[in-house]
């Protein structure tokens, strides 16, 4: 798989290539689209009419999916750490493409419960574990700041997924879109690996971060780990238990209220039309915001930007529930737009600067497996709470004290060589 043609490549650059590696991770989060809640979402009402479901068929069929399919995230992982990324990306990018052609032949609900067990393995799981874990190979104390950019592209590239996919649908129907998406990821994706991606600089002889001189004079001291920790040294550590909560926790309330935006908007008097705009709106800010995380993650105490993302997002919710109807869109979106941004930086810094690159893998993919598990989860109890109570308050509320809670908590995720269970 490591052919001399992409080391000629790659060995003849004039500059440092982490710089290549960075589209390819970008291009690689993007492919995860079909994989994604917000792309899936675009495919359920042709997915109920064509199958005859009801809704909790439907959302039923997905949490068990996305359950299963968070489980061998760990094992992926760890098989990323001993194959290298680039052989594993190879393999999980054939599959995922074969996962989209599968979903476009569903006919049943079993069908379909399969068909989401993959395309979230593959594609929102194991293909965005392995996107994350490519820059982290390359940078160290600019790995913020370079997420951060990153961050920003995808988040731009993903606001325009759902208009584009419904237009799409509407051209040449849901089946032949969902096979259009997976011939993408294999015609596209695989061939720029192939011939221009490399695991780690040491392959063609430069080191993390380029020259490493240009980072020496930094007056920021980064967080590094004193030794490579493996996933159950790690998880002797107590940063490593309150992070993988609060990644659980961030994924279920996160997909949970994407998942019911509209609903929830709507019940606050806005048209669809305005609850619709809304995600476009949040990308936006998002986008805006994650470059100067990346830049604040390479700068302050990552426990601190714990603490600042899950306490603006329970603000967030709070501002969902109790700010008035004419402002309710621009003050949720720019206060979770910059809990997203302390949030990216945080998620692409914290693993490889606690624990270190050597089994980045296998300690992310067990992370992976609680965030898969928890988006699942949420939406399932959000609706649970609808439908007992008739409307969103006490799930959203819920939502916002657990997320404080786990903001304090957060302080205390300090650098496992300071601080273990």
């Amino acid at each position: 798989m490591q052919t001399n043609q992409n080391l000629w490549l790659a060995k003849r650059t004039n500059f440092f290539y982490g710089w290549i590696i960075l589209p390819i991770s970008t291009l690689a989060a993007f492919f995860t689209s079909p994989g994604q809640t917000y792309m899936v979402s675009v495919f359920n009402p042709s997915l109920r009419e064509a199958l005859d479901l009801s809704l909790t068929q439907l959302t039923g069929a997905y949490m068990f999916g996305t359950v299963l399919a968070s489980l061998p995230q760990t094992y992926i992982g760890q098989l990323a750490d001993r194959m290298g990324i680039r052989r594993t990306i190879f393999i999980i990018a054939t599959l995922f493409s074969l996962a989209c052609v599968f979903i476009s032949q569903v006919n049943s609900l079993v069908m379909l419960f399969f068909a989401f067990f993959f395309l979230r393995m593959f594609g929102q799981g194991a293909l965005e574990l392995l996107s994350v874990n490519m820059l982290p190979m390359w940078f160290r104390d600019t790995l913020g700041t370079v997420s951060g950019i990153k961050n920003v592209v995808i988040n731009l590239m993903i606001g325009l997924v759902p208009v584009s996919i419904l237009a799409l649908i509407s051209i040449v129907g849901w089946r032949k879109a969902y096979i259009f998406a997976g011939v993408s990821v294999f015609i596209i994706l695989l061939p720029i690996v192939y011939f221009f991606y490399i695991n780690r600089p040491e392959e063609i002889g430069q080191v993390v971060d380029g020259d490493s001189s240009s980072t020496s004079t930094k007056s920021i001291k980064i967080e590094a780990p004193e030794k490579e920790f493996n996933l159950k040294e790690a998880m002797r550590t107590r940063a490593y238990w309150i992070l993988t909560l609060s990644w659980f926790a961030w994924a279920a309330i996160a997909t949970a209220i994407t998942f019911n935006l509209l609903p929830i908007f709507t019940a606050k008097g806005l048209s669809e039309e305005q609850a619709a705009a809304s995600f476009t709106v949040l990308m936006v800010a998002s986008a805006i915001f994650q470059i100067f995380g990346g830049m604040i993650a390479d700068r302050v105490q990552l426990r601190w930007m714990a603490f600042g993302a899950l306490g603006l997002y329970g603000l967030a919710i709070g501002a969902l529930i109790y700010v008035p109807i004419s402002s309710v869109v621009l003050v949720y979106t720019l206060i979770l737009g910059s809990a997203q941004g302390l949030w990216g930086g945080l998620g692409n810094t914290v693993w490889v600067r606690y624990f270190g690159r050597e089994h980045l893998g296998k300690i992310r993919g067990s992370v992976w497996t609680a965030a898969v598990a928890g988006s699942s989860v949420g939406p399932f109890l959000m609706g649970l709470s609808y439908d007992l109570s008739g409307d969103f308050f006490i799930s959203l509320i819920g939502f916002a004290i657990f997320l404080f809670g786990l903001a304090v908590a957060g302080i205390w995720a300090t650098p496992p060589e300071t601080a273990t269970l």
